[in-house]
């Protein structure tokens, strides 16, 4: 396999927003296959686990709340809730206050972390 050319290019990709979600959602996916089979012991990824999830619920219209997101990260709640904090602080992630109830936050992609994510899955596309 040729290895990943991670060098700027000078276009952005050309890569439909399906085709990209569709690239989330097989590494979400397989990342929950890979566990089961091997042991979700020896591969923790939270905050990889809470990009993914955060880009295909916006694909799919789906607001979460930090507790979701919690649940999507597959790992402990204060590990996810630390990898969430480490995200925030990273410009990656952003949490929204739900109008409704003050209790309740919802989470999502930044700018940056959607500008990010949009150019890394659709570097494994072309890759």
């Amino acid at each position: 396999m040729a290895p990943i050319n991670i060098a700027k290019r000078a276009t952005p990709f050309a890569v439909s927003d399906v085709v990209l979600v569709d690239m989330a959602r097989r590494l979400y996916e397989l990342r929950k296959v890979r566990d089961a089979m091997l042991g979700d012991a020896l591969f923790s990824e939270p905050a990889w686990d809470i990009l993914l999830d955060l880009f295909i619920s916006e694909h799919e219209q789906r607001r979460l709340s930090v507790s979701a997101v919690c649940i999507g990260a597959r790992a402990p709640s204060a590990t996810a809730l630390r990898y969430l904090t480490m995200l925030q602080d990273a410009d990656l992630v952003e949490r929204i206050r739900d109008a409704r109830d003050g209790r309740r936050s919802h989470v999502q992609l930044t700018a940056l972390g959607r500008l990010r994510m949009t150019n890394l899955l659709g570097r494994l596309i072309d890759a």
